[in-house]
């Protein structure tokens, strides 16, 4: 990495003192570089963190890209932990500077408010692992923006040539021409008058778009004011006729006010007498209702009481059942109990006779257990003399045994010596099938030595064929080759064709989207329409729910043909802008909305309101030059068809002016008429009419062109797409042709490599003739040794087989004894076993007997403790037969008790059910008098309604009365704004005579006012609005004009400044770049070239080289090393344009030799005389031009730690 920090000649040089690093990366604890002038090198083993330094740098002074930091994210930044150090939870790092110009007084505009001017500045970054990142200069907080500013054109910066690593120099001289200006934009000083053009561009492309806007604007505007001042007049006249039906209205009103307050007076007083029968009736039923209370109330308490006594006798009876039960219980268990003793009884006289059953069987378990005992003893004698048998039997055989195991050792050493023979017979055996075998080897590979020697002659002929073959394969892959180019010239020709049209289209795609983008947003924001329209729509966007009763603006409501547009449009004249609702509630929610934000006003449509206009004569539509209704040549959903109705269903559109003339003169129709080109004839003869300009579009035609323009765009954008599939098949053809020319390539480069590889066989054949002959000799030799080894093996064999057949004789003769030892052994082991088997017999027949005494033994307890149970067990049931005895006597007892008991509750429920009679005949009297008072109080209550009735009606009436005479006051002021009763009130002659004629003026006038049809009384305010937003727009597009002209005049001074500068700096560059390429090189030569000299600000720069003893090239074609060294002498030219303070080299010297680091020192001793350098090394050369070193080390795994060393004059 290379990082040039310059300063230009008017201000003091800039040296870099310190570079602070807190948990950045691999640095856990705080690090800081003190930088001396000279020469400062870093160096330390692979992986060890020391150019982490240099991405501290990068990231301080603003790089956003952590791939460019070496990292996946920024957060990666943050030192992640080690054994002994916990991650950090922020990282910083800050750069101090010394001898910085600057002036106090005057600081930066749009800079912090920091002393610039200071003996030192520090800039510093922060961030936290919470993601929260800050800058500061002079510990204050600022922008990446400020720090930009600071070194604008110094060439410190990530993206200018102040930040430069291996891979950059090499991005530097590898990239396309075109993107390897940025160094001399940077060192020529151009990049701000660049920002500066940029952003005087994205000025200019914003005033050319509101240009276009205001301009569609200022046409709809001018359309519409002109016909606004029509219906303006029209409204004048229509306000004029409405004021004079005004006043009849409000004299006939007052009548009908005047009338309904004496029908009212008349009614209260009629209510007033029927109130006062309503009250006396009202009291007579309230008294009857009290008798009727008084005997309800006794006739409660007589049933509660009855309700008492009853609960009572149901306890007693409740009680009896209870006692009855225990009687039966206790009844019950006497009789359980007597048969549980009867039970009882029968138990003890069972067990009693098993008692004596267990005594007589254990007396005979007895006898038996003292005759086995007997029998045994007899036993156990013989079985000891077969014992003593079994013993003399057994040594008899041992000795037999001994005497066959010696005779097996004889037999034994024998087969040993005799396998000893035999093994040493086999040796000689393999011994000779070996030697034989090699003899038929060694006649093999002769054998296969002579095919060899014949296949290596046939190698060289079959080479040389081979060579002739490559060689016409060759000719072919040139004339297939040279076909490929061709077809690829052509092809991309093609590719060029096609993309120019591409972009063809897509210019003119990019026109209309702009075009409808306008549009689309004149739409959206409702520009053209009223202020108070605007409102309600926009309020319908934003408030959806609460104007889901507003369906829309008339003119986007219905459509029409392109001839027609003009007719219709005048024929809505202002209605055009009329808002369609739901119903008149929804108008009236609408009018509400906009007294309240005071937004305009909005004439609206209710669907469930208003009154349709219908054209009745169809014969006219038959007559020359009538084309229709006007609301039949629009297109319209259906539920929209009162409002339609209303707007154009008494409008006749006529093919032009003279035919609607003469229609007029002919047959006076009761309807308007509107021509094709927009003259107007309504019902009392006006003609309206004149000449638009035809390049002004209305509210119907905008919803036409938004249309048509979105169909437009989506031929071109299907064009378009077409083409790009072409160009697409040009790309893959082009890419096929380049894939089968690499090929080609490839085939023939494998020939040539074949064709050497053929050659090289041809003298390996050679060398393998000389070797099989060599071979063949050595092969006789071999094989007259191994013939007379076959000899010497023969007699050999021979003698063992004489030793081997004396050998199997006595091993024969041994064996024989043995097998009639064996047999006699046989004889008498079987004997001997008879008589252990007799002796087992006898064993398991003793203890058969032995375990009868046990089981006997057993039995004769298990008898024992029987009997003692038996004896248990009748004790217990003696003293349940006792107990049960006693029980029965306790039960008789209670029976007596218990029968006691119910004879004392029958007696207490007689009385109960006594006093419960009693209070039920009282009951039934009560009810006799309450019926009587009930009828009584009906006829009261019948009397009671009938004149309640009355009063109700009467209420009623007055309150209809009341309801008309506030309908007539609402109706009034609602329509009028005018309090009825502040009219003056009526003469009584008046009244009588003049109410008829004032009816019928009052119908005349509406005749009059329905005929004019639909009149925009908003068009007078909307026609003075209009016209002050026309000539306000008129102003604006003035100034938008003006300030375009100037931005072109700025562009047109930034561009010429930007050539002159560049041009000077470029040829400094070519220059300094030769003389450093030739201090580098030893000579040699070089030379920067513009790709399009006629576009200096946007052309490519190429370089070409030609070191010491080789041809002008690309330095694409160069060496790594020399790669390298043109990289450092163009970065080291900029340095005589703008000389650098201190510079930062990241391992730029990795790729050079020897010879080229000495150079690369020597030119690095030069300029530190004026320049600090900071280098981050490898190489020991570099190392030993340093002044101080910093080593980076790695003690422990992930942990970066730094060590300096000074080093003496």
């Amino acid at each position: 990495m290379i990082i040039f920090y310059t300063c230009s000649g008017r201000v003091k040089p800039l040296h870099l003192n310190s570079i602070k690093i807190r948990g950045f990366k691999s640095f856990a604890e705080d690090v800081e570089l003190i930088l001396e002038p000279g020469i400062t090198t870093i160096v330390g083993p692979n992986g060890c963190g020391k150019s982490n330094v240099s991405d501290a740098i990068r990231w301080v002074l603003g790089e956003q890209s952590a791939r460019s930091l070496r990292c996946t994210s920024m957060r990666d930044l943050l030192f992640n932990g080690g054994s002994n150090f916990a991650p950090a939870q922020k990282t910083e790092v800050a750069l101090r500077f010394s001898n910085v110009n600057g002036n106090p007084d005057t600081p930066t505009q749009d800079a912090p408010n920091i002393a610039l001017g200071s003996p030192e500045v520090e800039v510093c970054r922060h961030l936290t692992r919470d993601g929260e990142s800050r800058y500061l200069i002079n510990q204050s907080p600022c922008r990446l923006r400020d720090i930009s500013e600071l070194f604008m054109d110094t060439g410190i910066g990530v993206d200018a040539y102040s930040v430069m690593e291996q891979s950059k120099i090499d991005l530097i001289l590898n990239v396309r021409p075109e993107e390897r200006r940025f160094l001399f934009d940077e060192v020529a000083g151009i990049t701000k008058y660049k920002h500066r053009k940029k952003t005087a561009l994205r000025k200019l492309e914003q005033a050319e778009q509101n240009l276009v806007r205001i301009n569609d604007v200022i046409q709809e505007l001018q359309h519409e004011t002109e016909s606004l001042k029509e219906q303006a007049e029209q409204a004048r006249h229509y306000n004029a006729q409405q004021a004079q039906l005004k006043a009849f209205e409000l004299d006939l009103a007052r009548r009908e006010y005047e009338k309904l307050h004496t029908d009212y007076s008349q009614a209260q007083a009629d209510l007033d007498e029927i109130l006062t029968s309503v009250s006396t009736a009202s009291e007579t039923l309230k008294a009857a209702e009290e008798r009727i209370e008084s005997s309800t109330n006794r006739q409660s308490e007589l049933d509660e009481a009855i309700r008492v006594g009853q609960a009572v006798l149901r306890e007693t009876e409740t009680q009896i059942e209870q006692i009855e039960r225990q009687i039966v219980l206790h009844k019950e268990r006497q009789l359980n109990i007597q048969k549980q003793r009867e039970r009882a009884l029968q138990t003890l006289e069972s067990l009693q006779a098993e008692q004596t059953a267990l005594l007589r069987k254990k007396r005979e378990r007895t006898q038996e257990h003292q005759r086995l005992e007997a029998s045994c003893k007899i036993e156990e004698s013989r079985l000891t003399a077969r014992q003593q048998l079994l013993t003399q039997l057994a040594d008899r055989i041992n000795g037999s045994k001994a005497s066959v195991q010696e005779a097996q050792t004889v037999l034994q050493e024998t087969a040993t010596e005799l396998e000893d023979r035999e093994r040493k017979r086999l040796t000689i055996e393999h011994k000779l099938t070996s030697t034989e075998g090699d003899l038929n080897r060694l006649k093999e590979n002769t054998e296969a030595l002579t095919v060899q020697l014949k296949s290596a002659t046939d190698t060289h002929a079959a080479v040389q064929r081979a060579e002739t073959q490559l060689k016409a394969e060759l000719v072919q892959i040139e004339a297939e080759r040279s076909q490929v180019e061709t077809d690829l010239q052509e092809n991309q020709d093609a590719l060029r064709k096609i993309e120019a049209e591409i972009q063809g289209l897509q210019n003119s795609l990019g026109s209309n989207v702009s075009r409808l983008k306008s549009l689309q947003e004149l739409q959206s924001a409702y520009e053209g329409y009223y202020a108070g329209v605007r409102a309600i729509m926009q309020a319908k966007t934003h408030y959806p729910d609460q104007f889901q009763g507003v369906c829309g603006v008339v003119a986007e409501l219905l459509t029409t043909d392109s001839e027609y547009e003009v007719a219709i449009e005048v024929a809505l004249g202002g209605d055009i802008q009329s808002v369609i609702a739901e119903t008149a509630e929804d108008a009236q929610s609408g009018v509400a909305f906009l007294k309240k934000h005071r937004a305009g006003r909005v004439k609206f449509l209710p669907l469930d309101f208003i009154r349709e206009r219908r054209f009745y004569d169809e014969a006219l539509l038959n007559k020359p030059g009538v084309i229709g209704i006007a609301q039949e040549l629009i297109d319209y959903d259906g539920k929209y068809e009162p409002a339609m109705q209303y707007l154009l269903g008494n409008t006749l559109v006529i093919e032009d002016l003279d035919a609607a003339v003469a229609l007029t003169r002919q047959f006076r129709p009761r309807a308007r008429l509107v021509t094709l080109d927009g003259e107007v004839i309504d019902t009392s003869g006006a003609i309206t009419g004149g000449q638009t300009s035809q390049k002004q579009r209305g509210l119907l035609g905008r919803a036409r062109e938004l249309e048509t323009l979105e169909d437009e765009i989506g031929k071109l954008t299907q064009s378009s797409n077409k083409k790009v599939e072409k160009r697409k098949a040009y790309a893959a053809a082009i890419a096929e042709l380049e894939r089968k020319r690499q090929n080609l390539t490839r085939a023939w480069q494998d020939k040539r490599l074949e064709k050497a590889s053929l050659t090289k066989d041809v003298e390996q054949a050679n060398l393998q003739v000389t070797q099989f002959e060599q071979q063949l000799a050595k092969v006789e030799v071999e094989n007259k040794e191994l013939k007379d080894a076959v000899a010497v093996s023969r007699e050999a064999q021979q003698t063992l087989e004489t030793e081997i057949l004396a050998l199997t004789q006595k091993r024969d003769r041994t064996g024989r004894w043995i097998e009639r030892m064996s047999e006699q052994i046989e004889s008498e082991d079987r004997k001997r076993a008879e008589v252990a088997e007799s002796c087992q017999e006898m064993q398991i027949f003793l203890a058969g007997q032995h375990q009868k005494l046990e089981s006997m033994a057993s039995e004769l307890q298990a008898l024992e403790e029987a009997q003692q149970r038996a004896t248990k067990d009748i004790a217990e049931q003696q003293a349940i037969i006792d107990s049960d005895e006693q029980t029965k006597i306790d039960l008789g007892e209670q029976v007596e008790a218990a029968q006691r008991e119910f004879l004392r509750l029958e007696g207490d429920r007689a009385e109960a059910e006594s006093h419960v009679d009693e209070l039920n005949e009282e009951r039934e009297t009560l009810l006799e008098e309450v019926a009587i008072l009930q009828k009584e109080m009906r006829a009261t209550r019948r009397n009671f309604e009938r004149e309640n009735k009355a009063r109700h009606q009467l209420e009623v009436k007055t309150t209809q009365l009341e309801m008309r005479i506030k309908s007539v006051s609402t109706r009034i002021h609602e329509k009028y704004q005018v309090s009825i009763d502040a009219l003056p009130p009526l003469a009584n002659n008046e009244q009588a005579m003049d109410e008829i004629d004032l009816l019928d003026s009052i119908e005349k006038l509406k005749a009059e006012l329905s005929a004019m049809g639909a009149v925009n009384l908003k068009a007078i305010e909307a026609y003075e609005e209009h016209k002050k937003r026309h000539d306000f727009l008129i102003s604006q597009r003035e100034d938008i004009q003006q300030s375009i002209q100037a931005t072109y005049q700025v562009i047109e001074k930034i561009n010429q400044t930007s050539r002159d500068v560049f041009m000077e700096t470029f040829e400094k560059v070519q220059t300094n770049f030769q003389e450093v390429f030739t201090q580098l090189f030893g000579g040699g030569e070089t030379e920067l070239l513009l790709t399009d000299p006629s576009n200096v600000l946007d052309s490519g720069i190429d370089i070409i080289a030609r070191p010491p003893g080789k041809r002008p090239q690309s330095i694409t074609l160069l060496s790594g090393g020399e790669r390298s060294l043109v990289a450092i002498g163009l970065l080291f030219a900029v340095f005589k344009i703008k000389p650098s303070p201190f510079c930062v080299l990241d391992e730029v010297d990795a790729a050079l030799d020897e010879a080229n680091v000495l150079r690369f020192a020597n030119l690095i001793r030069a300029y530190a005389e004026n320049t600090q350098f900071i280098i981050i090394t490898h190489n020991r050369r570099t190392m030993e031009i340093a002044d101080v070193m910093y080593g980076v080390t790695m003690e422990q795994a992930g942990i970066s730690k730094i060590v300096s060393a000074k080093f003496a004059e």
